[in-house]
């Protein structure tokens, strides 16, 4: 055998090689005696390469309600206790500049402990079909946090002084970092080699991007609605009930997830443009 194939974007590399040349993930070689071409299965949820808006809307639904009970699972056991501790703190002190700040920070930690553990579980149900205990999914996402929240940062002050200065840059940058959480979880480099991987890597397809992810903004929304409006609904009877709150906003929290699946499958189907149509498991 004179090539290895990466389990994770498909590309063929050297066989001499510890790592893809492509994504960066570690590289294995299949058993012996195997066929390189059978070495790896096909995957419950195929992702096809990305050419066009279309080809990223399906498979983002397709993987996100295929897995959900693993999303709920995965994303549960972060956002509920803070959803409490918002709910009650909340309820109970004032909500000050400082209050309001401490929170946004749990919510941006919440998110960079809940991406990577997602990630490895989509990506281990798709090459495996068996999907992996919570406890190994945090696990194994633990030491992409630093660089996962670094870059997360980087990007969005970028978006947010493109905003300021003009909407429009704010809007374009938004979409060339669209790949930042991928990158960072599953390619090396510094926060800085994630920004410009995530700016490379979603050139010419940035338009496909915007009209795949206003679809899937728009259907995520309408997902939200039944939480929303149970709220709504007790706060016109001023009806004040924190175990309803809690629960509509986790299952918000949950439903919001679709956009971190969104930008995974993206980032899979340019690998596998990339790397000459390939599925990713085959």
């Amino acid at each position: 055998m004179t090539n290895v194939k990466c389990n994770l974007c498909g590309a063929v590399n050297n066989v001499a090689a510890e790592v893809c040349t492509v994504c960066g993930a570690e590289l294995q070689s299949p058993p012996l005696g195997s066929d390189d071409q059978n070495a790896f299965r096909p995957s419950v949820n195929v992702i096809p390469p990305f050419d066009t808006a279309g080809d990223v809307i399906g498979p983002t639904f397709s993987l996100f309600f295929k897995n959900l009970w693993l999303i709920t699972k995965i994303v549960f056991v972060i956002v509920a206790p803070f959803e409490v501790f918002k709910t009650l703190s909340l309820r109970s002190m004032e909500a000050d500049s400082q209050l309001m700040v401490g929170i946004m920070a749990l919510q941006l930690l919440c998110n960079a402990l809940i991406v990577p553990a997602l990630f490895y579980s989509l990506v281990q149900v798709m090459e495996t079909g068996i999907a992996p205990s919570v406890n190994e999914a945090y696990r194994w996402g633990l030491s992409k946090i630093p660089k996962l929240s670094l870059s997360a940062v980087l990007s969005w002050i970028l978006i947010v002084l493109g905003t300021l200065l003009c909407i429009i840059p704010g809007i374009i940058l938004g979409l060339a970092f669209h790949v930042v959480y991928p990158v960072a979880v599953f390619e090396q480099g510094s926060a800085v080699d994630v920004l410009k991987r995530s700016y490379k890597l979603t050139e010419g397809r940035r338009l496909s991007i915007f009209l795949a992810g206003f679809v899937i903004a728009i259907v995520g929304g309408l997902a939200s609605l039944p939480a929303q409006g149970a709220v709504a609904a007790l706060a016109m009877n001023n009806i004040d009930s924190a175990p309803l709150l809690i629960v509509a906003s986790i299952y918000t929290d949950i439903v919001a997830e679709i956009s971190t699946v969104f930008s995974l499958v993206v980032y899979l189907g340019i690998l596998r443009t990339l790397g000459g149509r390939r599925s990713i498991l085959e």
